[in-house]
């Protein structure tokens, strides 16, 4: 009888300290937490996160409201909607506050004017949501346009100087169901010569603008007018312009080194773009250091400047790489620059001077010689 009363005490006690089931002898598995405890806080949800617009006109806004709704236990607050496109996008005043259990609104606004053809914009939302703080609304749309001119800016780009004589074309599409009559062009300025073509009747058309003479600055630019058969469009407008260039474009005008001694080395990519019809070579490009004389120490030398032309394309665009070495810096007294020797009639030789910073001599340094580095002056003890 003890001895039952002792084997039934035994498993009553196991079952209490190892929480184990006397019949299956396994641990019963931890109870799940409580969907509140995951809950605690304000959460936000978004009846959809991606809006589309279908096809809308170039002259009319459109807007559309988010639905935003608050499934946590504590107050939801939309601190900010900052719209990716601030010039084409606008957020109105939307619901800052939201109760557990409550919705709000966020309304976005597209203006579509300039755009043609499907767009994609977007607002960022941030509120007090501990597990989601930051939010992405996208938003897509066909623009529509009635009567679709691409491009409504023409420019001219010749060399400066050049006898020019070029033509751009502007296309013109209707996208009306009637036939679009399109009326002789005009433009404001005699400079341009203007010839329209029929490509599909009462469809598609071509506008062929010209300018010929020589490129000056300041260029001539003048407004291009046709008229139109639609009631919606009844005027196409057309910017024209002349933008002469130089004959050669050389990016940067100047070498700046970072540091009065370059450990490291320094690599720099200097740029020479032919802006000419004609095209040009470029050889011969160095620097003038003599090889042994650019030194932080007296009496220690370094290589010399090595420089590489790379003929990105082809009688055009030259990108000129130049390494300067380890140690290297420059000397006061001794100007340096890049020379580069080109067929170009007007700039046979391009010239680029080479500078370098100097750091300010701090106290307790004593100038080096002229163009070296300071030297430190040292304690007694470590000397």
């Amino acid at each position: 009888m003890k001895h039952t009363f002792k084997t039934v005490g035994a498993l009553c006690m196991l079952a209490l300290i190892g929480n184990v089931s006397p019949a299956s002898g396994q641990a019963p598995a931890a109870p799940a937490l409580s969907s509140t405890a995951s809950a605690d806080g304000p959460r936000i949800k978004f009846s959809e996160t991606v809006f589309d617009f279908g096809r809308i006109k170039s002259s009319e806004p459109v807007r559309h409201e988010y639905i935003v709704t608050n499934t946590g236990n504590a107050v939801l607050e939309i601190i900010t909607v900052q719209p990716g496109c601030p010039g084409c996008t606008t957020a109105f005043p939307w619901d800052r506050r939201i109760q557990p259990g409550q919705t709000g609104k966020i309304p976005i606004q597209l203006n579509p004017f300039g755009f043609t053809g499907p767009i994609s914009k977007s607002v960022t939302v941030t509120c007090n949501d501990p597990t989601q703080p930051a939010h992405t609304l996208m938003f897509k749309a066909t623009v529509w346009q009635p009567i679709d001119v691409q491009p409504t800016y023409v420019y001219f780009m010749p060399a400066e100087g050049e006898e020019t004589n070029d033509t751009k074309v502007v296309r013109i599409v209707s996208n009306l169901d009637e036939p679009l009559t399109l009326k002789t062009p005009q433009c404001d300025n005699p400079a341009f010569k203007l010839e329209l073509k029929t490509l599909t009747e009462g469809k598609e058309f071509a506008l062929h603008v010209t300018h010929s003479g020589p490129a000056t600055n300041p260029g001539p630019q003048g407004l291009i007018t046709i008229g139109t058969s639609s009631t919606n469009v009844p005027m196409v407008k057309v910017t024209t312009r002349v933008m002469p260039q130089p004959a050669l474009t050389i990016s940067p005008l100047q070498i700046m080194l970072p540091t009065s001694t370059l450990a490291a080395g320094h690599r720099h990519t200097q740029m020479i773009r032919n802006n000419s019809s004609a095209p040009m070579k470029v050889t011969e490009a160095a620097v003038n250091v003599p090889t042994g004389v650019n030194a932080t120490e007296p009496g220690v030398g370094v290589e010399g400047v090595i420089v590489q032309i790379n003929e990105s394309q082809p009688g055009k665009l030259f990108m000129l790489m130049v390494n300067f070495p380890t140690n290297f810096q420059v000397r006061a007294g001794q100007p340096l620059e890049l020379t580069v020797k080109t067929t170009h009639p007007k700039r046979p030789i391009i010239r680029v001077p080479i500078t370098q910073s100097f750091a300010t001599v701090p106290p307790g340094l004593r100038p080096g010689q002229p163009g070296l580095r300071p030297a430190v002056t040292l304690p007694p003890a470590a000397k």
